[in-house]
């Protein structure tokens, strides 16, 4: 009889507990969004990850740092990332007369599949020339699957302009 009691006292002091939680959340303000009808501006999402983007040297300028090494490609355990990339050898005379080759490379587009992504962020602390972050544009939505695949080198030219 008296374990009965315990147990009883014991669910109430819990009812009030969990409706005192309850209670702090009913009158605190809220923060979810009804979308479309509302949106979030910028200055919330500090933290956000979404979508990653490469980074414009200087800032606002037209040109990136990236030498397409494939680095961040390597990194993803996703497999969500895929570059095109140009290359070409030439040959370069060294100051001592010999000859010697040098590759060099040129991004021509840098797909990332953000329907397999898991936003581990592997791709940006890899990337030598800290050239890719994440960005905190929250609104990424699609009806299939294909919406998701984005060439975020064609979304830097829009953005910034053609590199000279």
């Amino acid at each position: 009889m008296a374990q009965n009691i315990k147990e009883f006292i014991k669910g109430i002091k819990s009812l009030f507990v969990g409706m005192k939680i309850t209670g702090e959340y009913l009158v605190k303000p809220k923060i979810t969004v009804n979308y479309p009808w509302e949106t979030v501006g910028k200055e919330g999402l500090e933290g956000f990850r979404m979508v990653i983007k490469l980074v414009p040297v200087p800032p606002n300028g037209n040109k990136h740092k990236c030498v397409a090494c494939g680095m961040c490609a390597r990194s993803c355990p996703s497999n969500c990332i895929k570059l095109d990339v140009k290359q070409t050898v030439e040959e370069v005379e060294l100051p001592d007369g010999k000859k010697k080759k040098k590759v060099n490379r040129k991004l021509q587009g840098f797909y990332v599949d953000f329907s397999l992504c898991s936003l581990c962020g592997l791709c940006v602390e890899s990337c030598p020339t800290k050239t890719l972050q994440f960005s905190n544009y929250p609104y990424i939505v699609g009806t299939s699957r294909d919406d998701f695949v984005y060439n975020i080198l064609e979304d830097f030219k829009k953005r910034y302009g053609e590199e000279k």
